[in-house]
């Protein structure tokens, strides 16, 4: 076996009745679930950063468990290579974008690859034999797995079970192709639908031309395109150049950020700082705060110097409520210590207690006695409700 191929170390899964035993439920649901993912999503569009909209699937409530289900006791029991840097879950070998970056820095050219309309292309013919091949399930099995992880023949973006999809469509090729790029001297990595390759040696374009090529050609067998319009080949001698891999900068043998965004996230917290003295009690500031802590979390993350008094600044100016949030607050507290036990299981109810929980500990900042009051007293009347974890598992 090779040791950069993903692997499933367990053993098969038999039947569709061991399936469903594997999932915590009666095969015949089970089945019926498969057979109605249809209408098993909410559809919602959002905006990303350039402006153009997209379309977003949300599991319901069964379905979504299920897949939390098929994540935490299928797809977390998967060997995933470390050129694999995207939405896995790895305790011993964490992945991330900044994890992602480390792996490119120093280096002196890099290339950037997108796939395009990355989970949309993905069809179940490429998903099934996931499961058939890697995990080396029966059909019967395999059928059941491929319809609840798709929608419509085709892998929805905003599934619990996509991004493990996205990881292992490429289970049997994809290693072949590190291999052949390590040997040569490149680095491969790919971030769900963002490859990147780079090299500690200078590369001309006649070489990086193949090299996309080379990786093209991978996608094309799965009938995946590259994204031409966000391809790019950079050179750490390029002052012009921005040099990022998945939003950090690589130009040293460290991730960082440069000057430039180091110095913006310090006017963001100035802005932050003049806000609150406006109003640190409306909504748009609760989002500007904490839109603003992620930016310093990631200088934090990246263990710049000016990170620590950042943060100190940012938490003298932590967002309150005002009287009329307060008494909204208390308001949903006493609902949520009236419900009948037997709610206390209802992923609604359940919802609404952790937001209410949250709300609470911002209110101890402006009135700790009473916050501290309800939320012991919320803790003593849920004592047996399931968490969170517990709920979807």
């Amino acid at each position: 076996m090779a040791k950069d191929k993903p692997y499933y170390p367990h053993h098969p899964i038999g039947s569709v009745e061991s399936l469903a035993k594997c999932l915590g439920l009666p095969p015949r649901l089970l089945k019926d679930l498969s057979e109605d993912t249809s209408n098993s999503y909410t559809e919602f569009s959002i905006t990303s950063k350039s402006g153009k909209e997209r379309i977003v699937y949300d599991p319901k409530f069964e379905l979504k468990r299920l897949q939390k289900r098929i994540n935490s006791r299928l797809f977390e029991g998967v060997f995933y290579p470390s050129y694999l840097q995207g939405g896995i879950r790895d305790q011993k070998n964490p992945r991330d974008y900044i994890v992602n970056g480390t792996i490119h820095a120093g280096s002196k050219n890099l290339i950037g690859i997108d796939i395009k309309d990355f989970y949309n292309n993905i069809k179940e013919e490429s998903v099934k034999p996931i499961f058939t091949r890697l995990f080396n399930f029966p059909d019967a099995v395999a059928s059941i797995l491929t319809k609840l992880v798709t929608r419509d023949g085709r892998v929805p973006q905003g599934a619990c079970t996509s991004s493990y999809v996205a990881n292992l469509v490429f289970f049997n090729s994809e290693y072949s192709l590190v291999s052949r790029m390590r040997a040569r001297g490149f680095s491969y990595t790919r971030l769900l639908d963002d490859v990147t390759l780079s090299s500690k040696r200078p590369i001309t374009k006649e070489e990086s031309t193949e090299l996309i090529k080379e990786v093209a050609a991978i996608f094309k067998k799965h009938n995946l395109r590259l994204n031409n319009k966000k391809t790019k080949q950079e050179s750490a001698g390029d002052v012009k150049a921005e040099y990022k891999v998945t939003g950090v900068w690589v130009g040293h043998g460290i991730p960082k950020l440069r000057k430039a965004e180091r110095r913006h996230i310090r006017h963001l917290v100035y802005i932050c700082e003049k806000e609150y003295l406006k109003c640190r009690f409306s909504e748009e500031y609760h989002a500007l705060w904490n839109r603003i802590s992620g930016q310093v979390a990631k200088l934090t993350r990246l263990e710049h110097s000016q990170a620590e008094d950042l943060r100190l600044r940012m938490s003298g100016i932590l967002p309150e409520y005002d009287n009329q949030m307060k008494a909204s607050i208390i308001f949903e507290a006493d609902k949520l210590l009236k419900k009948p036990v037997a709610h206390h299981v209802r992923p609604g109810v359940i919802s609404s207690l952790n937001k209410t929980l949250y709300s609470l500990g911002i209110l101890t900042r402006t009135d700790k006695p009473l916050a501290r009051h309800y939320k012991k007293m919320l803790r003593l009347r849920f004592i047996n409700a399931p968490t969170k974890s517990e709920m979807w598992g």
